[in-house]
């Protein structure tokens, strides 16, 4: 695929989507009737990390004492058929052994941007993407997120809207991206064609069936996806109702010359339940992709729910069960969620088999009007052929409480720890981090003429 679309037309595209971006911010900054939404917050800690790895003949430990700043900014800007969305956080932290004396920077960052052009009026849309997370290049887990590398991905992509008929419409597009990683990652590009046919059958549901083609490029690895599948959507009281049934072929042209053929009947089937303070979700799905091509076809929905890593994979079917549940109104004081996620995923390049798993829990406690404590367990785990046997499994459990000081300003207590249990030539660890925090920040809600 490098042959067809040179990296030259990817880094003019890459250009383009920042300047364009930039631009958009500026504007919605100076217009005040544009920002929907924006708020931002900056901290400044401590923290004391004992860390212990296992030897085989005992546990290694090391204590750290650390200074670090942290921070994000997030919100919506509206200006007509234009919304730009985005979310950013990071860290910069400077830590020291004590023991050997040896001194430590660690920074992470992760965050996406998303904006879009759409008015009925107009027959044509576009969009621009920014995402920067955390990958884990088949490396398996570690207890510092840190340690993984980064990847950052640019995208862009066009549509062209028709209406045949009243009921009908027909939409062409164009999705396009490229990313590029830190340490052992590499700079990847997607691009990715489809149409889709959808007819509104009632008021409340529609039918639909598209079809794509996705072009992907990895270390000279030329891997094409054709799809097609047939949707339908209806809308409920409660919540929303989704199916689809298709099929996915894709051909791998390999560096030496040859070539390999796989192809996979996909679906899904989603459901949803939305009432006063909760949403339950649950949904399958089946589908023929790799790392690569997720990247012009698949953009995080949810900006709440950013992993805190991505791993690496390359061509795989996959069938996966997610169960997630959020409720604000549990009690008088307190709100929760969970999430539950199960998947098999086969390697049509080495026809090898694994299973992933990942589960959390969080509840939140309103104890004053200026107290709040928090508590999440998050867990994922990996397993070979046999999905009852885990080669890794991660456990961390975090516990906070803040104290709000004024108005923007809040102080928090955390306590985070985290068990890494493996069977792989990495060895077992665990982390225990106190952490003092000093927070403050500011917030915009509908600054708009109408909001006021």
């Amino acid at each position: 695929m490098a042959g067809r679309y040179g990296s030259a037309s990817y880094l003019g595209l890459a250009s383009g989507c920042v300047l364009l971006m930039a631009t958009m911010t500026t504007r919605a900054q100076t217009l005040e009737e544009s920002i929907t939404s924006l708020t931002a917050t900056g901290s400044a800690f401590t923290a004391i990390t004992h860390t212990r790895v296992d030897a085989g003949d005992g546990w290694d430990s090391t204590t750290e004492p650390s200074l670090g700043v942290s921070g994000n900014v997030g919100g919506t800007l509206q200006s007509g058929a234009s919304h730009l969305a985005l979310r950013y956080g990071g860290s910069l932290e400077t830590s020291r052994d004590l023991p050997t004396g040896d001194q430590t920077d660690n920074s992470s960052i992760n965050g996406l941007a998303r904006y879009n052009y759409f008015d009925p009026a107009n027959p044509v849309d576009f969009n621009l993407g920014h995402t920067i997370q955390s990958v884990r290049n088949n490396t398996g887990f570690v207890v510092n997120p840190s340690s993984y590398d980064t990847r950052q991905t640019l995208t862009a992509g066009a549509g062209l809207r028709l209406y045949p008929g009243e009921l009908t419409s027909v939409r062409m597009s164009v999705q396009a991206g490229q990313s590029f990683g830190s340490g052992a990652l590499s700079s990847d590009e997607s691009v990715t064609a489809s149409a889709e046919l959808a007819r509104r059958l009632s008021e409340r549901s529609t039918g639909s069936l598209v079809a794509s083609r996705s072009w992907s490029n990895e270390d000279a690895l030329d891997i094409t996806i054709d799809s097609a599948q047939l949707i339908y959507d209806r809308a409920l009281e409660t919540g929303q109702f989704r199916v689809g049934a298709g099929a996915s072929q894709a051909n791998t042209d390999y560096p030496d010359g040859s070539s390999s053929t796989s192809d996979a009947v996909t679906g899904f089937l989603e459901r949803s339940w939305i009432g006063d303070g909760f949403r339950t979700a649950v949904s399958y799905n089946r589908r023929l992709s790799d790392s690569v091509t997720d990247i012009s076809l698949n953009l995080p929905p949810v900006f709440d729910f950013l992993p805190d890593s991505v791993r690496v994979r390359d061509l795989v079917v996959s069938d996966s069960v997610a169960l997630s549940h959020s409720n604000n109104n549990l009690c008088d004081i307190c709100n929760a969620g969970f999430g539950l996620e199960a998947a098999v995923l086969r390697s049509q390049i080495t026809d090898v088999k694994t299973h992933e798993y990942s589960a959390n829990l969080n509840v939140g406690f309103q104890l004053t009007n200026l107290q709040r404590l928090e508590f999440a367990y998050i867990w994922q785990a990996d397993a070979g052929e046999n999905a009852g046997t885990f080669d890794q499994q991660i456990h961390r459990f975090n516990t906070r409480w803040s104290r709000q000081l004024a108005e923007l300003t809040t102080f928090g207590v955390e306590f985070n720890q985290s068990y890494l249990d493996s069977r792989l030539a990495t060895p077992n660890e665990q982390q225990f981090v106190l952490k003092l925090v000093l927070t403050h920040g500011f917030s915009m809600m509908g600054a708009g003429p109408e909001a006021k």
